[in-house]
């Protein structure tokens, strides 16, 4: 399931493309290790070829449906982890099938393009790919998948092999000066607040640079990010929502403070989640507190998978969940706390009757190990069980016909998650 003029206050925190805290290039392996895993495969090759093996060719790849049964929750980073020892399914030559044979020779043309990247310096798209041979991958989604399932294999995120995520005007770009300027964001989310990006070319872009809000821009063309007194991340499901509270300036006119509002449009594309991992991950000045950062999502089971998605990550990108996801995340609302009044019914409030479809999606997330009921998400499963129990789910929206509409209901409920996450730990 699965874009004026500079704020006032005080410069409050600077996140660099220096290693991220407690994170010493954790996030960029060297790239001669890819190399040297992609030559060794190569030179199996010759070795089979040379002694006149009999057992053919083979390329070992671990696949997203192979990866996700030996998935668990890491604890520690808070993100669903894949499991480095999971087993590999050979892709052999001669194949036992032409699509077998069709299939190795989509990996090893991949491989050579990757290889080539990464031993010429240079940055390129799975888009890039594509178009080096859509005679033999036939279709985008074929380079997309086995790009996937090669990183999976290596353990690496898909950077590490020279490939990003966003499509830049990067053919002829090199790793080691990053100042090829965008073409355009791949990213589908937006974001507004009280901040600025320096970008790679020199130039900087201000968060409140268009009223409605700007493309969430892609991490690799960044330099540096910095805070103007920002107190809270906010993360939008809809992009309805987050407009509206964009066009009114929530962001610097709430009393909760100033803040930063950013959405993914539904469920989150790599480059939002990795920039708001970014910003989550800013580098502080002296003194200074970190942003909290919240979720405002809808009351019903698609609601909280988008939540456990910016918090866990997905099953299918789990090698590269640790370098995306962001733990600190704290759901906001609104929960079954905040939308039953006495005395009136369900219609009354707004309260929506969950479909077949919800109960099932509820039912299987129950069974995660996300949600079990001795793990870290113990309250999420609660409101699960409550959206079951009573069969309901809300919207958003309905928060509007609080009193002082959705504005208000927000700023007092930032208030108190705020007030509390300053709150001295005992």
């Amino acid at each position: 399931m699965e874009d004026l003029e500079n704020p006032s206050g005080s410069l409050q925190a600077v996140s660099s493309v220096s290693p991220m805290p407690n994170q010493q290039r954790a996030e960029d392996p060297p790239t001669n290790l890819v190399i040297l895993k992609i030559e060794q495969i190569f030179e199996s090759f010759c070795d089979v070829i040379l002694e006149d093996r009999q057992e053919g060719l083979a390329i070992p790849l671990v696949t997203a449906h192979q990866a996700s049964k030996f998935n668990t929750l890491d604890l520690e980073t808070g993100s669903i982890r894949s499991d480095p020892t999971v087993p590999a399914v050979d892709v052999c030559f001669p194949g036992k099938t032409p699509e077998e044979a069709w299939r190795f020779t989509v990996l090893v043309r991949i491989l050579e393009l990757i290889h080539e990247a990464l031993t010429d310096n240079v940055i390129t798209t799975k888009r890039d790919i594509y178009y080096k041979d859509p005679l033999l991958f036939g279709r985008q989604a074929v380079v997309d998948c086995y790009v996937d399932h090669i990183a999976r294999t290596f353990g690496v995120q898909r950077r590490s092999m020279n490939v990003v995520w966003s499509l830049w005007r990067v053919g002829t770009a090199k790793r080691a000066d990053m100042r090829a300027v965008p073409k355009a964001a791949a990213a589908k989310g937006f974001v507004v607040g009280c901040f600025q990006f320096e970008r790679n070319d020199g130039s900087t872009v201000h968060g409140d640079s268009a009223k409605e809000g700007i493309s969430v821009p892609d991490i690799m063309a960044i330099d540096c990010i910095r805070f103007h007194d920002v107190d809270w991340i906010l993360v939008i499901e809809k992009e309805a929502t987050f407009q509206s509270l964009a066009v009114n300036e929530f962001w610097k006119k709430s009393g909760a403070g100033n803040g930063i509002l950013l959405t993914g449009k539904g469920y989150p594309d790599v480059s939002t989640r990795a920039f708001l991992r970014r910003l989550s991950v800013v580098t502080l000045l002296p003194g200074q507190a970190r942003p909290s950062v919240f979720a405002l999502v809808d009351f019903d089971p698609y609601g909280i998978a988008i939540l456990s998605t910016y918090k866990h990550g997905s099953v299918t990108l789990a090698h590269e969940n640790p370098y995306i996801t962001v733990p600190s995340i704290h759901w906001l609302g609104p929960k079954s706390q905040d939308l039953f009044s006495e005395g009136e019914s369900e219609e009354e409030q707004g309260l929506l009757r969950l479909t077949a479809r919800d109960r099932r999606i509820a039912v299987k997330m129950l069974e995660r190990p996300t949600f079990a009921e001795h793990k870290p998400e113990r309250s999420w499963r609660r409101e699960l069980q409550v959206m079951l129990m009573l069969n309901t789910k809300a919207e958003i929206q309905l928060m509007s016909g609080r009193e002082g509409g959705l504005e208000k209901w927000l700023e007092t409920k930032l208030l108190v998650e705020l007030s509390v996450a300053r709150s001295p730990q005992i």
